[in-house]
């Protein structure tokens, strides 16, 4: 941990943030909307540059490339064969700043058909009131969306968005290094070896004798211990919670990784930390399913050395799995009701039909989508990271196995929140702050903003 802020990737290292639109760097598989007047019809000049067709514009973050390519393999042109789809890319502070202006003010200019979202700004979003009802549509297909995922779409019995891409929370560790330190090598018998975090300690003391350390810690641990057996930051309905004795006892825990001596503290995402991996001084890490494609982007010689099992527990019994990242897709509210209609069509056939999701996934290496029926279509799928194991069957059935529990950024101040816990956890491991009374203070500082604000 190098401050009070959280270090911010460098450039040359991809991450979860980077991956999808550098997917084909790693060799692998305008703000006009939809040209609309302000009651937001598509303009003649639209029509005739389309042939007559009508438009369907798309802000996303990742390259136009891929979302074209995405294009072809779905059936979508098959599907909607009089529509023209425009993929705008755009940076994702810019999108989501856009976003939230536009809808706010209830302009149809500027807005395009469909918008893709990352979930921290959902609950901003349904705030600005002009997000479309999506209830209706996704509601029927509730029983093949992964349930954390539907269920951290739910604001007042009502669903504002589709699901889109999601991630499940594994643990990996490399396989030469615990034989080395002579610890189980299985998936299996690792899995029953490392069954608390205080297992995962002990492992850890095996593999100091080798020169190796557990992971790199950078002050996150916290905020990804709570998500095993919490739903995160909020509860379902907003309320800030990061001070329940469940959360207490998360930053106990993670204060007491932090204190062992068996871990690097190195800047997250650095070259010094990816270093450290390459030489085998670093043995396990937080797996995400997209990891797999981060350790092809900087350390491509390990691959095959690499196993995932589930998490530790936080305490004996608790879940061994949790919920990580996520995505959906939203449309205006202020749109012609025709165009709406066309852009919920649109959305229901990417987010729930197998062939378009299973095109997805094959385009945006490491995606992992919420629609089970595409992922269990990728069953068979080999990790190109992982030693003889199926990314999507292996994460798939950790989830379920393990009931994991929704992530929910229900609060507009999600990103306020996240700073607050941040600092939090700073101070708590690097200045031996009270840890009770720090993560209150962090947590009240939040809930004034919602009382000031009038809103969770």
């Amino acid at each position: 941990m190098s401050g009070p802020k959280a270090a911010e990737p460098t450039g040359r290292t991809p991450t979860r943030r980077h991956l999808l639109a550098g997917a084909a760097a790693l060799g692998l598989g305008s703000l006009v909307g939809c040209s609309k007047s302000s009651t937001g019809t598509a303009t003649s000049a639209d029509d005739s540059a389309a042939g007559g067709k009508r438009t369907v514009e798309v802000w996303v973050w990742e390259t136009v490339e891929q979302w074209k390519e995405l294009e072809k393999r779905s059936g979508l042109n098959e599907k909607f064969p009089d529509v023209t789809f425009k993929w705008t890319a755009l940076e994702s502070g810019q999108l989501h700043q856009k976003a939230l202006t536009s809808l706010g003010a209830g302009l149809a200019a500027g807005l395009p058909s469909i918008i893709r979202i990352s979930m921290n700004y959902y609950r901003a979003l349904v705030h600005t009131d002009g997000l479309t009802d999506f209830t209706d549509a996704v509601e029927p297909s509730k029983s093949d969306v992964l349930a954390n995922v539907y269920d951290g779409l739910v604001v007042e019995d009502k669903l504002f968005a589709a699901p889109d891409d999601t991630g499940v929370m594994m643990f990996g560790y490399r396989r030469d290094l615990f034989e080395k330190a002579g610890l189980p090598t299985e998936p299996d018998e690792v899995e029953a070896e490392l069954r608390t975090y205080d297992d995962l300690l002990s492992a850890g003391r095996e593999l100091a004798k080798v020169g190796a350390k557990l992971f790199n810690e950078t002050g996150s641990t916290f905020s990804t211990l709570i998500l095993q057996d919490t739903t995160g930051y909020f509860d379902a309905d907003g309320n800030v919670i990061f001070d329940s004795p469940a959360h207490v006892e998360c930053a106990e825990l993670a204060k007491k990784i932090w204190d062992s001596g068996l871990t690097t503290h190195y800047e997250s995402n650095s070259p010094q930390m990816w270093t450290a991996y390459k030489q085998g001084k670093l043995a396990t890490m937080f797996y995400p399913n997209w990891q797999d494609f981060i350790i092809l982007g900087n350390a491509p010689a390990t691959k095959d050395k690499w196993n995932a099992v589930k998490m530790p527990a936080v305490k004996a019994g608790g879940r061994r799995a949790s919920s990580a990242d996520g995505c959906a897709m939203i449309v205006p509210n202020v749109l012609d009701q025709q165009d709406k209609d066309l852009a919920v069509e649109v959305v229901k056939f990417l987010k729930l039909t197998q062939k378009a999701q299973v095109a997805h996934m094959n385009v945006f290496s490491g995606a992992f989508c919420s629609y089970r029926p595409a992922l269990e279509a990728m069953s068979d799928v080999t990790s190109p990271v992982l030693h003889d194991q199926q990314t999507y069957q292996l994460f798939l059935d950790s989830s379920e196995d393990e009931e994991i529990l929704p992530w929910y950024r229900t609060s507009s101040f999600f990103n306020d929140a996240d700073k607050a816990v941040q600092d939090a956890m700073f101070r708590i491991c690097k200045q031996d702050a009270p840890i009770e009374a720090t993560l209150k203070a962090a947590a009240d500082s939040i809930r004034s903003r919602q009382d000031q604000k009038g809103q969770k």
